[in-house]
């Protein structure tokens, strides 16, 4: 316990010297664990997204935009498919669930979704609990009801009973419309990009537009796009959406139904999990930059933890020579010094942890805000092995320091 103390006290008299070793220490360790996690959280979040969503049916155009769109609320609707494919899917042996996603409007920038009461109902996997789960309220049964998501009501200050009025296209700023809609639910949070979502029934959507359609601009991605709005035709234009979220029965049954619909001219048929993948493949280069970035910064970590404890013994050689003059044995100092080696390497990798830790919640935040991506600091495996590491290290390293100080003639120092 001696040694403790002794070793505690040598450290504070040269506070300097000392918070120095353990700010290089933390430095090192925080960049390490930051790149790790932001590698390891952003790849979890978008693959964590894309869960609920077995198979998504749209327009033709691009997978990636199909994807960004539907799940991730970003990026702009590639078009519009007829309704009648939600029936026949609905019908098909092949389908357990066919639940339609309008977009095209939103409210202060965020989206607003038509969809259907069947949304309440869809899980992920028959043995999870629902995938949109209620706070409080009830879900939509009206026309004009709307269920918001968590964020939305946080940052809005919508609460239930409240009403709100949409406006055109998929970003704020657009003309806003007569119709209100009224706060009946809002969601617990998902963790996802569905907590920036305000769901309403897709028929309140057909009917705004409907209303509207004679007079209003056209607008990228509304569920009134048409081509001459002299020959509109009504009925048409408001049996449509965006997106189509398809459950199906299997593994077997969702390949067939791939198989089927990839020979319409009209839609396409995504799996969502292997556009992610894809993805994060042609990623694939810079996570192997940021790979090599956090083990050449790890391995930075190692060698300043051998040089600060190098260091800490060259300048507190006087110090150690008078605890040999005084009857302490070599063994007593060699055991202070590497005590005070490990004392500096804890503090470092403890305040480094802390530091990388805060930082990367910092910047998951303003990822979670901008893109919509649920990106959670975890505590990792590999974070465990890399703390491993550096103390295994740093004890070795506490070693060279303590055995030079024991074999150094106590005459040249003091």
């Amino acid at each position: 316990m001696i040694h403790w103390l002794i070793a505690w006290r040598n450290l504070c008299q040269k506070p300097l010297h000392s918070l120095l070793s353990i700010a290089v220490v933390g430095t090192a360790m925080a960049m390490t664990l930051i790149i790790m996690l932001l590698a390891s959280s952003v790849q979890q979040g978008l693959i964590q997204a894309t869960e609920p969503f077995d198979l998504i049916i749209g327009a033709k155009g691009s997978p990636n935009q199909l994807v960004l769109n539907t799940v991730f609320l970003q990026d702009v609707p590639i078009g519009n498919i007829d309704y009648s494919l939600v029936k026949e899917l609905s019908a098909n042996s092949l389908v357990e669930s066919a639940i339609p996603f309008g977009f095209g409007d939103n409210y202060h920038g965020y989206r607003m979704v038509g969809t259907e009461q069947a949304i309440f109902e869809h899980r992920s996997k028959p043995d999870l609990p629902p995938w949109i789960q209620l706070d409080r309220g009830k879900p939509f049964r009206a026309e004009y009801e709307a269920v918001i998501g968590a964020k939305v009501a946080k940052d809005t200050g919508l609460n239930l009973g409240d009403s709100f009025t949409s406006s055109h296209g998929v970003t704020s700023g657009g003309e806003a419309h007569t119709n209100k809609f009224t706060v009946v639910g809002i969601m617990k949070p998902l963790l996802g990009p569905y907590d920036q979502a305000i769901l309403v029934p897709l028929t309140s959507i057909w009917n705004i537009h409907q209303h509207e359609s004679h007079d209003a601009p056209d607008h990228t991605g509304s569920l009134l796009h048409v081509e001459d709005k002299n020959e509109l035709d009504h009925n048409h234009a408001e049996q449509e959406t965006t997106a189509i979220l398809v459950k199906p029965k299997g593994y077997a049954e969702a390949m067939r139904l791939y198989q089927q619909l990839q020979k319409d001219p009209h839609v396409q048929i995504v799996f969502p999990a292997q556009v992610v993948v894809r993805l994060l493949s042609t990623l694939s280069d810079s996570e192997q930059i940021l790979k090599f970035i956090s083990f050449t910064v790890f391995a930075m970590t190692l060698l300043l933890v051998f040089f600060a404890l190098y260091w800490s013994a060259l300048i507190r050689n006087r110090d150690r020579a008078i605890l040999r003059a005084i009857g302490g044995s070599w063994q007593d100092l060699a055991g202070i010094v590497f005590l005070e080696g490990l004392l500096l390497v804890w503090s470092g990798v403890l305040s480094g942890v802390l530091l990388g830790h805060s930082i990367f919640s910092l910047i998951a935040s303003i990822l979670q805000h901008k893109t919509a991506i649920a990106v959670v600091s975890t505590v990792s495996i590999m974070e465990i092995y890399t703390i491993a590491a550096v103390l295994l290290i740093a004890m070795f390293a506490s070693m060279v320091p303590a055995i030079y100080s024991a074999k150094t003639t106590i005459s040249t120092d003091l």
